[in-house]
C-alpha cells in the first residue's frame, strides 16, 4: 500500500484553488481522467473543486463535463456509494431534517416523547459522532460531552436505535455512516491511479480506513489539509496523526486570503499548538493590512459597532458572523433584524428571500400603473392574499400569456384582481399572513426597515451567519467572531476553533467579547 503525501497549508494558501488544480494538470498528463479521483468532505467543497477543474484548458480540450466528474470529484460518501455494486437500496442519509420527518415512527414505537421532542436531530448526531470515533455507543458515552447530546440518555439512544435500524431495513434506506461502513466491509478495492483528498484533517476513523482501501492500487496518493484546522475531533478526526504527517509535508506558505492583521492574529492564536508540537510554520499574508476591532456585545452602540454598520451599509464587501454555540444564532439575528440588514444562514436562502423583498419594493409602482414583466407578476402571486385575487376565475390563466410586461389595470380587466387592488399601496396589507400574528408583524417590521435603508434587488446577500464548524473552508471579506459564548472545552480545541473562525476573513475582523477577557484568553497582559 502506498504511503500518502501530505500537502500542508494554513488557511487561504491555495490548497484547493492552486495545489489541487495544478496537481490535476500534472496527473492528467500521465493518467486518463477516469483513473484520477478527487474527494472532499462536503458537496460545497467538491463542487468548488470541480468548477475549478472544469475551467482548465487541458480539461476543456478533452471535452470533459460536469457529468464526467460525478463520481470522480465528489464527497467521500458519494464515492463509497458508487462502489457498492449490486445494492438495490435507496441510498440517502438521515440527518436532523430527516429525523424530524420520521418523528411519528418513534411515537408509534412508544418511545417517550420527552426523550426526543426538543432536539430530534441529536439522536443521529450522537450515532454519527460515535461511529466516527470507531467506538461503540457505550464506549463513546463514557468519554463524550453529554451536554452536547441533550435531551438523550444512553438508554433512550439505544432504544431508538432499534427502531431506527428497523426503519432503514423496512424502507431500504441507508445513511451516510452506512455508506462508509459498507464500503469498508463489502466493496472491492478501486482500480485507480491517483487519489487526492481535500481537507484531509477532517477525516474520522472509518473514513481514514475507507481512504486506505481506496488507495490500495493507486500509484499516487495525496492528502491535502491543515492539522491546525482539525476541529472535528469529537467525531473522530485525529490532529496528532496529521501533525506527525506535517513534519515531512510539502508546505504551502503564500497566503492569498488573510491580510496582515488577521494573519498576525491567527498566528498568535495558534502559537501554543505550534509550541506543543515543536515547530513554527511560515505563513505569509497578503499586502492588505486591515483592522481588528473589539465589541463588548451586539446590543450597545460603540465606535467599533458604528464602523461595522457603516461598512455593511456602504460597501459591497461580504460579512460573516460566526460563533461556537448555536444559542448565539438568536443574538446575531436580532442584531441584524434591528438594524434592517439583509442576511442569510450559510448555505441557505436569505431570511427574507430577494423575491419577497422585490414584491414589497415594486408593488407601489405597480399600483401606480408601471408595467411589470410576467415573471414579477407571478412572484406577486406567490404572496398576495385571497382578498384581492380572483385567480382561476378569470377568462385566462398565466400560461396563456406571452412573456412581456403588463399593467395592474390589465390584470383587473382580465379579472385576475379585484378593482380595489389598486387602493392597497402597501404590499404588506394584501399578502397572505403566514405563521403566528406576532411573528408576521415582526417580519413585516424587518422588511420595512430594509426597504427604508435600500437594498440591492438582484445582488447576492452579503451578510451571513453560522457556527464555526459550518463555515470552515469558506472565505469572506470581513469576519465577526463571538468569543463570549465559547464552551468550556479542551484548550487546544478552543484555539483551533478561533483559528478557523478568524481565518475566514480577508480584511477586517471584530471580536465580540470584552477586551480584558480577550487578552486573558490569548495570554496577554
Amino acid at each position: 500500500m502506498i504511503e500518502p503525501k501530505f500537502i500542508s497549508g494554513p488557511p487561504g494558501t491555495g490548497k484547493t484553488s492552486t495545489f489541487i488544480t495544478q496537481k490535476y494538470i500534472e496527473l492528467l498528463k500521465q493518467y486518463t481522467y477516469d483513473r484520477i479521483i478527487i474527494l472532499s468532505h462536503t458537496n460545497v467543497a467538491a463542487d468548488e473543486i470541480r468548477d475549478e477543474i472544469l475551467k482548465l484548458p487541458e480539461v476543456k480540450e478533452k471535452g470533459l463535463t460536469k457529468k464526467t466528474f460525478k463520481y470522480r470529484i465528489c464527497t467521500i460518501h458519494r464515492y463509497c456509494k458508487s462502489k457498492l455494486v449490486g445494492r438495490k437500496e435507496k441510498f440517502g442519509y438521515q440527518d436532523h431534517k430527516n429525523m424530524c420527518m420520521i418523528e411519528s415512527l418513534f411515537k408509534l414505537q412508544q418511545v417517550k416523547e420527552s426523550d426526543f421532542d426538543n432536539d430530534k436531530h441529536m439522536f443521529y448526531k450522537y450515532l454519527s459522532d460515535a461511529f466516527g470515533t470507531g467506538k461503540t455507543l457505550k464506549e463513546y458515552w463514557k468519554e463524550c460531552d453529554k451536554s452536547s447530546y441533550k435531551p438523550y440518555s444512553l438508554n433512550s439512544i439505544e432504544e431508538m436505535l432499534i427502531h431506527y435500524k428497523k426503519y432503514k431495513h423496512d424502507n431500504h434506506v441507508c445513511d451516510y455512516d452506512d455508506m462508509i461502513r459498507d464500503f469498508i466491509d463489502k466493496a472491492v478495492e478501486p482500480d485507480i491511479d491517483a487519489l487526492i483528498v481535500d481537507e484531509a484533517q477532517d477525516s474520522n476513523v472509518p473514513q481514514r480506513k475507507a481512504l486506505e482501501k481506496m488507495s490500495t492500487k493507486a500509484k499516487e496518493y495525496y492528502l491535502v489539509g491543515d492539522a491546525d484546522q482539525t476541529i472535528f475531533e469529537f467525531a473522530g478526526a485525529d490532529a496528532d496523526y496529521y501533525h506527525k504527517l506535517s513534519r515531512n509535508a510539502e508546505q504551502l506558505e503564500q497566503g492569498h486570503r488573510c491580510g496582515k492583521t488577521i494573519n498576525a492574529l491567527c498566528k498568535r492564536i495558534i502559537k501554543p499548538i505550534w509550541e506543543y508540537y515543536g515547530y513554527e510554520r511560515t505563513w505569509k499574508s497578503t499586502e492588505f493590512v486591515g483592522n481588528h476591532y473589539r465589541l463588548p456585545n451586539l446590543e450597545n452602540m460603540c465606535s467599533a459597532m458604528e464602523i461595522l454598520l457603516d461598512k455593511i451599509r456602504n460597501t459591497n464587501e461580504t460579512f460573516l458572523f460566526t460563533y461556537r454555540q448555536t444559542p448565539s444564532d438568536s443574538w446575531v439575528k436580532k442584531f441584524l433584524k434591528d438594524n434592517g440588514i439583509e442576511f442569510a444562514h450559510v448555505g441557505n436562502t436569505a431570511h427574507v428571500p430577494k423575491k419577497e423583498l422585490r414584491c414589497h419594493k415594486l408593488w407601489p409602482d405597480f399600483c401606480k400603473g408601471t408595467p411589470m414583466p410576467l415573471k414579477q407578476i407571478k412572484d406577486f402571486w406567490d404572496y398576495i392574499g385571497s382578498k384581492v385575487i380572483v385567480f382561476g376565475k378569470g377568462e385566462e390563466t398565466f400560461e396563456d400569456w406571452v412573456d412581456r410586461e403588463y399593467t395592474i389595470d390589465y390584470l383587473i380587466s382580465k379579472k385576475f384582481l379585484k378593482e380595489t387592488a389598486t387602493q392597497e399601496r402597501d404590499f404588506c396589507l394584501i399578502r397572505v399572513q403566514r405563521g403566528k400574528k406576532e411573528d408576521y408583524e415582526k417580519r413585516l417590521l424587518y422588511i420595512k426597515k430594509i426597504l427604508q435603508k435600500g437594498f440591492d434587488l438582484e445582488g447576492d446577500v452579503r451578510v451571513e451567519y453560522a457556527n464555526i464548524h459550518t463555515v470552515k473552508g469558506l472565505t469572506f471579506d470581513n469576519v465577526i467572531v463571538d468569543e463570549s459564548r465559547f464552551r468550556k472545552e479542551d484548550y487546544f480545541t478552543q484555539l483551533r476553533l478561533k483559528y478557523v473562525a478568524y481565518s475566514r476573513g480577508k480584511y477586517d475582523c471584530w471580536t465580540i467579547s470584552t477586551q480584558d477577557k480577550y487578552r486573558r484568553r490569548l495570554g496577554e497582559r
